[in-house]
Formats: C-alpha cells, sequence, structure tokens
C-alpha cells in the first residue's frame, strides 16, 4: 500500500507539473496571462496532490510489528 501511494504521488505531481510547465512555456509568446495562469494553478494542484498522497500513504501504510 505504501509503495502505491508513493508511485501514485510521483505519477499525480507528474501529471500536473508536466502540463503547467507547458502552458507556462507557452504563455510567454503571448500577451494574454490565462494560460500563465493556468499554469501555475496546474503546478499548485501539483504540489498539493502529491504531497498529500504522499503523506496519506506514510500514515496508513503498512503497520509495524508492535502494532
Amino acid at each position: 500500500m505504501k509503495a502505491l501511494a508513493r508511485t501514485g504521488a510521483v505519477l499525480s505531481f507528474g501529471f500536473f507539473t508536466v502540463p503547467g510547465l507547458a502552458l507556462m512555456a507557452h504563455a510567454r509568446e503571448h500577451t494574454e496571462w490565462g494560460e500563465a495562469v493556468f499554469g501555475c494553478i496546474f503546478i499548485g494542484v501539483a504540489c498539493f496532490a502529491g504531497t498529500l498522497l504522499w503523506l496519506m500513504g506514510e500514515k496508513f501504510g503498512a503497520k509495524s510489528n508492535g502494532q
């Protein structure tokens, strides 16, 4: 369970970060701010979702022998 949560956290971070960076890179060529704002939102979601999944995996992962 812990490994699955960590894998999900890394994939979630990657799947949100790559489009966010692509939107921000594409926004450099245009004068409108819409793409840059959505790029920042995607990167923010990547940081939040990736961290949340990682921490949930740590909390609900495999129990130690004493428990």
